[in-house]
């Protein structure tokens, strides 16, 4: 089996894309020299004319290409994953970034994590938030004394590209968004439900996600229609202090 698969997603972009795609070579080409094994995929999902032309350039060659018309970030994924070879799975959309080391430091996390018998999912340190807006958002692990699963009321603590075992997105599928509705925030749903089934979510020191923000995009959309978050067993008001401690079984 493959260490790692990275997906790339991509819709509408197509110069936004240069950035991205020679970071995510840089992190696979760190990896591989860790002695990591790779599989590199771009998903196209609804994507426009310009955005296939894109990426079927000849530079893009050593990359698998999967035409996919889903149109929903968590369908993509619940479709692709059992597709792949890889041992963990890494995502990526086609306007972001990642740190040079992000891959090779976070498949060595899951793998540490691996040996010492827990069941984890791994994030970066910081995401930092460019173009349409400019901050940095220092993630915390779940064993740190800052965390308070109460915070999920507020917020989700972990962004989407997140790198985590093939094993955890098949015991957790993403659900569908549905905006119209109110319903929104697949990834905030990915977290509760990963944490609430036992797997720990662990930050990587010295890694970072580079966010691209963009005047519209699904989470300004849902922002803008006040979505929430399904409602959700783990937090209930006398189970909510419970999250995040208990561990997988088997």
């Amino acid at each position: 089996m493959t260490d790692l698969t990275l997906i790339v997603t991509a819709h509408d972009e197509t110069l936004v894309c240069g950035p991205t795609m020679k970071a995510a070579d840089a992190a696979i080409e760190a990896a591989r020299e860790r002695g990591f094994t790779v599989q590199p995929i771009i998903a196209l999902d609804a994507a426009t004319p310009e955005t296939t032309a894109y990426f079927h350039r000849s530079r893009f060659d050593h990359w698998e290409r999967r035409i996919m018309n889903e149109g929903d970030l968590g369908r993509v994924r619940n479709a692709l994953v059992p597709e792949t070879d890889g041992d963990f799975i890494a995502f990526l959309d086609a306007d972001d970034l990642f740190s040079e080391n992000w891959l090779a430091e976070g498949i060595t996390a899951l793998k540490a994590a691996r040996e010492r018998g827990e069941d984890a999912i791994v994030h970066p340190e910081l995401n930092v938030l460019f173009d349409g807006a400019r901050s940095v958002l220092v993630n915390v692990d779940q064993d740190s004394p800052l965390f308070t699963p109460h915070y999920f009321y507020v917020r989700n603590y972990y962004d989407s590209l997140c790198l985590a075992p093939r094993e955890a997105h098949l015991a957790v599928p993403y659900v569908h968004r549905d905006i119209p509705n109110g319903l929104s925030f697949q990834d905030f749903q990915f977290s509760i439900e990963t944490m609430a089934g036992g797997w720990k979510h662990i930050v990587v020191p010295d890694t970072i996600i580079f966010k691209r923000r963009r005047d519209f995009s699904l989470v300004v959309e849902s922002n803008t229609r006040k979505a929430i978050v399904r409602s959700l067993p783990a937090m209930a008001i006398d189970r909510v202090r419970d999250l995040g401690k208990s561990r997988r079984q088997g």
